[in-house]
């Protein structure tokens, strides 16, 4: 079993695999495999092709797709009676073939006649400004969002999502953030929070603005390599990993803090991406270990429920109280093992009715690349969550990962939900509760 707040494990081998005893207990929690019912798409079933791809040598194109077909969740390793590491040794696997065959394993295949067709109409009527963005560079070459988003993903989809007019890290209060000198928070701001969700970070500048703390923004911070890492280019996301590290060293913060939790899951796991006991290594582990998740950071600051308090019965008053429900990132709960700061952080907020769904901490199929490869099974498993989601009728669906944000933006369009239900980032949530304090 995976212990809470330990991330993943980089492996060069899969002697692990062989500890599996086939028990099964993995298949019970599997999103992929309670969704298709194949074997091969089992933790255990994966991990049995991943002994053979040991004693063989090489994989073939098929094994490849097969190890694609898993959200990277983590789910399967809090249940394994053996203890066995299955996420890290996939990890590894797809890393493996990665070199061996030469691209990544969420590799974009897709005909010319097929986007010139479907994917022009996406762009005329829903607005394709993030494709066009991609496509003109406007976003960084360097940014995972060249991998979480190519081309597949605009044709299948409901929902594109907006690009921001400004980066957040190009705002002038970012900007004048990168020049603190005197901040000991800094902020890894993340791609999806960069360009398509700069209200978070926006957010969370704002609220550490009123409990009197500076955050820093540094401007040299790049992606943090987890796409690249997920698709089995290792090397690009070392690559990444030490421009972050030496980026966040000079800043010299005490603790850097997060509003994505895959970037957050992946910053913790930094120190697997370099040799044990490599000069790398212990600078990784330095940053690693300053890293918080923003919710968890913010509920221990004394002064948290103080900034409601003082309002709180005129907000209140007269006022229907929300209903909202919270979903629990993947790699928040299971890589970070963060379940209570954020709810915590929500029941402090005025006007909040929090409401706990079934099944609680299911995930909801985004995945980063799984999203792209397998949309249709990454559908299915999004509607047995947006399915718990409904019995609790919400008013709001607030979640602390930018994949899940995406997710559950389709789901809701899907659903036809868009005027009855929205989806925020908890953070935005909370920055909206103190606007209507001031006001």
């Amino acid at each position: 079993m995976r212990t809470p707040g330990v991330p993943l494990r980089f492996m060069d081998d899969k002697d692990d695999a062989k500890s599996c005893v086939r028990c099964g207990r993995c298949m019970a929690v599997c999103p992929v495999y309670g969704t298709t019912l194949r074997e091969y798409d089992a933790p255990r079933g994966r991990l049995a092709l991943l002994e053979n791809l040991g004693r063989s040598g090489s994989g073939s194109k098929r094994l490849k797709e097969i190890l694609s077909r898993c959200l990277l969740c983590g789910a399967c390793g809090e249940v394994c009676a053996a203890g066995v590491d299955t996420v890290s040794i996939l990890q590894a696997g797809r890393s493996r073939l990665f070199g061996d065959r030469g691209g990544p394993i969420t590799g974009d295949v897709i005909a010319r006649s097929e986007w010139e067709t479907a994917l022009s109409k996406k762009v005329v009527t829903k607005g394709g400004t993030l494709l066009q963005a991609l496509i003109c560079r406007r976003i960084p070459e360097a940014s995972g969002l060249h991998l979480r988003f190519p081309l597949r993903f605009f044709i299948k989809r409901q929902t594109v999502p907006g690009l921001s007019e400004i980066p957040f890290m190009e705002e002038p209060k970012a900007r004048k953030a990168a020049e603190s000198e005197s901040a000991r928070v800094g902020l890894f701001v993340g791609c999806g929070a960069n360009y398509i969700f700069p209200e978070s970070a926006r957010a969370l500048v704002h609220i550490l603005g009123r409990l009197g703390l500076s955050v820093a923004v540094p401007a040299e911070q790049e992606c943090c390599g987890l796409p690249a890492y997920v698709s089995g280019n290792t090397p690009r996301a070392q690559a990444l990993a030490r421009k972050n590290i030496e980026t966040f060293e000079t800043a010299g913060v005490d603790t850097i803090l997060t509003v994505c939790a895959s970037c957050g899951a992946h910053l913790q796991g930094l120190p697997h991406l370099f040799v044990e006991g490599s000069s790398w290594h212990g600078r990784a582990q330095a940053v690693a270990e300053k890293h918080r998740d923003a919710m968890a950071f913010l509920v221990e600051q004394t002064g948290l429920s103080s900034l409601f308090r003082a309002s709180r019965a005129e907000i209140e008053k007269g006022r229907p109280i929300r209903r909202v429900a919270y979903h629990d990132p993947c790699h928040l709960r299971i890589t970070q093992g963060i379940t209570d700061a954020p709810r915590r952080f929500l029941e402090m907020l005025p006007g909040v009715k929090l409401m706990e769904t079934p099944h609680e901490g299911r995930c909801c199929g985004h995945g980063g690349g799984f999203n792209l490869t397998h949309f249709d099974v990454s559908m299915d498993i999004l509607e047995k969550r947006m399915a718990d989601l409904r019995q609790v009728s919400p008013e709001l669906i607030v979640t602390g990962c930018t994949g899940c944000l995406l997710q559950f933006i389709e789901g809701v369009s899907r659903l036809g939900l868009e005027g009855a239900v929205r989806v925020l980032h908890p953070l935005v949530l909370a920055q909206q509760t103190l606007s209507q304090e001031r006001g």
